[in-house]
C-alpha cells in the first residue's frame, strides 16, 4: 500500500521521524511517500489544496494523511473515509470538507485520548495496524455524520463577469484562483475578455498555454493542470511583484453580449 504524508513540519523535524517510524513498524510492507512537508504552519485549506490535487495521481486503494495542525483541535480524533477509490486519513479540523467537491457519505471518526503533545501519533499507528491487517474502515472507526466542516472560497458570477479569488501561491509565487476552466469556458461563450488581478493596472488579454509564451518579466495567465485560472509573471514572482495573497481578487471581464444565460447551472467550480 502506497501511503502519502502532508504535513506542516519540516522534512527534517523529528516528529516526522516519528510519524514514519511508527507507520512502518504498523505496516511494513507500506510505501510512504512524502507528498509535501513544510506546509505553511496551521494552514488547513493550502495541506486541502495538495491532497486534493494530488491524489488522483496515486494508484487506487492508496492513503492519503494529513498532519496539519493536528494537534490543536476541538475533538481529539482523526476521520476516516474512502472516496473516488483512495482512502484519507485526517484530523477532525475541517480538512476532510475541503477535498471533495462535496461531504464524503461514509465517515469513520477514531478518538484518541490526549496524554501529551504529541498524543495523535499512538493513534495513527492503530489505524495503520487495522488497515496493515485489512479490517474494513466500518471496523476501525466508527460512523459519523458530525466533524467540522470548512467553506472554501468559491467565486461569483453573471452573464459577462467572473470574479475569483487566489486560493493558492506555489513555490514560484504564481498565483491559483479558484476560477475553473469550466467556469470561463461557461460563461465565457468564447467571447473576449480581460482578466485584472487585484487592480485594473494588471491585465491580460489573451490566456497562455505555457509560461514561455510571453516575453520575460511579462504578467501572463494560463489554466494550470488542475484546469484552474493561474496568474504568473515569466521569470518572475507575481505574488510578490504584484501584493498578492490568498484572498486577492482576479476578475475576468467579457465582452457585453445580449444573450443572458438561463436555465439550469450547472456546478462550475
Amino acid at each position: 500500500m502506497i501511503i502519502t504524508l502532508t504535513t506542516d513540519w519540516g522534512q527534517n523535524d523529528f516528529y516526522t521521524g516519528m510519524l514514519k517510524g511508527r507507520i512502518i513498524s504498523a505496516f511494513p510492507n507500506a510505501t510512504l511517500i512524502d507528498l509535501a512537508h513544510n506546509v505553511p504552519q496551521y494552514s488547513i485549506d493550502k495541506a486541502a489544496f495538495i491532497v486534493r490535487h494530488s491524489y488522483s495521481s496515486f494508484p487506487a486503494k492508496s492513503v492519503h494523511v494529513i498532519m496539519v495542525n493536528s494537534e490543536i483541535v476541538v475533538k481529539s480524533r482523526f476521520l476516516i473515509t474512502e472516496n473516488n477509490n483512495q482512502i484519507f486519513v485526517v484530523p477532525d479540523n475541517g480538512a476532510i470538507s475541503l477535498l471533495f467537491n462535496s461531504p464524503p457519505e461514509n465517515v469513520y471518526a477514531v478518538s484518541y485520548d490526549v496524554t501529551g503533545s504529541f498524543a495523535s501519533l499512538n493513534c495513527i499507528a492503530n489505524i495503520f495496524s487495522k488497515l496493515a491487517s485489512d479490517q474494513p474502515l466500518s471496523e476501525i472507526g466508527e460512523f459519523t455524520n458530525d466533524f467540522i466542516t470548512k467553506t472554501p472560497i468559491k467565486a461569483t458570477w453573471d452573464e459577462s463577469l467572473i470574479i475569483g479569488n487566489v486560493i493558492y501561491i506555489d513555490s514560484y509565487y504564481n498565483a491559483i484562483s479558484n476560477i475553473s476552466r469550466k467556469m470561463f469556458d461557461k460563461i465565457g461563450q468564447g467571447r473576449q475578455f480581460d482578466i485584472y488581478v487585484q487592480s485594473h493596472h494588471n491585465r491580460v488579454k489573451n490566456l497562455s498555454i505555457t509560461y514561455n509564451q510571453v516575453p520575460s518579466g511579462e504578467l501572463l495567465a494560463l489554466f494550470n493542470s488542475a484546469d484552474l485560472l493561474e496568474v504568473a509573471i515569466r521569470d518572475g514572482f507575481a505574488a510578490q511583484l504584484l501584493n498578492l495573497s490568498v484572498g486577492s481578487e482576479v476578475k475576468v471581464k467579457f465582452a457585453t453580449q445580449n444573450k443572458i444565460i438561463s436555465g439550469d447551472q450547472p456546478t462550475l467550480w
